[in-house]
C-alpha cells in the first residue's frame, strides 16, 4: 500500500455490510466465517463497538478491515459457549457490561503488513474504554494464528484458558503442517477505580 494512502478508522454503519462480508470471506476459511446476519446484529446491538478501516484516496474508497465487539457481564469464569461461532449478540451483550469481548477482527489480505489490524485493535480499546466503565477486555484466538496471538500479547493480554478443538481444522491441510484448532482465551485487566483485580 502506498505511503500517502490515508486509512480512516470509523464506526461501522449498516451500509458497510457488503464490504465487511468481503473481508470476512477473504480472511477466514468457510467453516469459521460468520454470517451476514451475525454482523448486521453486531452493528445494530453495539455500534460503538464495531469499527471499520477505510482506504480514503481520490480514486478509491473501500473497507479494508473491521473489528467487532460486545459488552459482557464480568465473570472470572466465562462460559465457553459465549465464544461460540454464530452466537447471537443479543444473547450475550449487556449495555452496562464491564468486560469488552472482542469478537472478530480481519484485514484484507492485499493490505496486510501495514499495521491496520493493530490500529483497529488499539482504536477500539481506547474508544470503548473512554466511554464505558470497563474493568477488562477478553478475546479468543486460534492457537494456529501466531501473529495475532503475538499482537495480543504485546497489547497486554494474557492466556487464561484453552478450549481444545474449538476451531474446525481444515481437512485440506498438509500432514506436515498439522493444525490444532485450539481456542486460546486471553484477557487484559484495565485500569479502573477498583484496582488491578476486578473480582
Amino acid at each position: 500500500m502506498e505511503n500517502q494512502t490515508a486509512i480512516i478508522i470509523r464506526k461501522a454503519v449498516a451500509n458497510d455490510i457488503d464490504g465487511i462480508m468481503t473481508i470476512e470471506h477473504l480472511s477466514f476459511r468457510s467453516r469459521v466465517t460468520e454470517s451476514r446476519k451475525v454482523f448486521e446484529d453486531r452493528i445494530a446491538a453495539f455500534p460503538d463497538g464495531f469499527l471499520v478501516a477505510v482506504v480514503d484516496r481520490e480514486n478509491e474508497r473501500r473497507i479494508v478491515g473491521y473489528i467487532s465487539s460486545e459488552l459482557w457481564v464480568l465473570s472470572e469464569d466465562v462460559p465457553y459457549s459465549n465464544f461460540d461461532l454464530g452466537h447471537s449478540v443479543y444473547d450475550t451483550h449487556c449495555d452496562d457490561g464491564e468486560e469488552l469481548y472482542i469478537s472478530s477482527i480481519a484485514v484484507d489480505p492485499t493490505v496486510r503488513g501495514g499495521q491496520i489490524g493493530k490500529k483497529l485493535f488499539v482504536s477500539l480499546l481506547k474508544m470503548v474504554q473512554d466511554k464505558y466503565k470497563l474493568k477488562s477486555a477478553i478475546l479468543l484466538v486460534n492457537s494456529d494464528w501466531a501473529s495475532a496471538y503475538k499482537m495480543y500479547q504485546k497489547e497486554g493480554f494474557k492466556t487464561i484458558a484453552k478450549i481444545p478443538d474449538f476451531f474446525p481444522v481444515s481437512e485440506n491441510h498438509n500432514a506436515g503442517n498439522a493444525l490444532s484448532g485450539t481456542g486460546i482465551v486471553m484477557r487484559k485487566l484495565l485500569r479502573n477505580e477498583y484496582g488491578s483485580e476486578p473480582w
